[in-house]
């Protein structure tokens, strides 16, 4: 019993990052950011998201300070900066699938793999906030229409 509990123990094993990147690397110095057209990509997707997030929010608090129907700039404020985080969480999204479908390797990253194990496979699957993100792009376009139209319906009542 002795032995099969403490000395019949599998050998280590040698865990590598389930991160799959379109740049070479070298398996004893690998740094993600180590190449600069990665850091040029992830910098476009990270500004992207972050103007994107920040005007949602800024949207939001221009829809709310517009909330007793008095200033039609104000509604139309917020649905343009709707429409825009619209836009940039879908560039987000896009360079998302670029970056998983065409830019990463799967094909090479199979290849070199199966040398060390022939029944290696790969499942490139997208989570459900990934599904998730269409819709909540076409809420936030949809969001920026409406409000732009009733900072025009409020401007042709006023006059």
């Amino acid at each position: 019993m002795g032995t099969f509990w403490i000395t019949n123990q599998a050998p280590t094993k040698n865990c590598t990052h389930a991160y799959l990147s379109p740049f070479p690397q070298s398996r004893d110095n690998y740094n993600s950011t180590s190449y600069h057209s990665a850091v040029v990509y992830r910098g476009f997707w990270n500004v992207f998201m972050l103007l994107g997030v920040v005007t949602a929010v800024a949207a939001g608090f221009l829809i709310i300070c517009a909330a007793p129907f008095t200033n039609h700039r104000l509604y139309k404020a917020g649905g343009g900066l709707f429409i825009t985080s619209g836009i940039l969480f879908a560039l987000v999204v896009v360079m998302h699938v670029i970056w998983v479908q065409s830019v990463s390797d799967i094909k090479g990253y199979v290849d070199t793999r199966k040398k060390d194990c022939s029944y290696f496979t790969v499942n490139v699957r997208y989570g459900w906030s990934f599904m998730l993100a269409p819709v909540g792009l076409f809420f936030a376009l949809f969001a920026g229409m409406l409000f732009l139209l009733v900072g025009h319906t409020i401007q042709i009542h006023t006059k």
